[in-house]
């Protein structure tokens, strides 16, 4: 069985997604460009340290 997250790590983790989701939603309604969602991206993984914050870009990568 995997390791279990800490109180903090989740809550971090919690914090990152609820914030991707909603820039995610601007996105898709045109009120953030794909550029700006790309430079608000790693600012909010710098602030919330998640644990799992690249790992839909490993699951999406079939190299990996």
């Amino acid at each position: 069985m995997g390791t279990m997250l800490t109180k903090d790590q989740f809550d971090r983790e919690c914090g990152y997604r609820a914030a991707i989701s909603v820039m995610a939603a601007l996105r898709e309604r045109g009120l953030l460009t794909p550029k700006e969602y790309g430079q608000i991206e790693p600012i909010l993984a710098q602030k919330f340290s998640p644990v799992w914050a690249d790992l839909s870009d490993v699951l999406k990568d079939k190299t990996a």
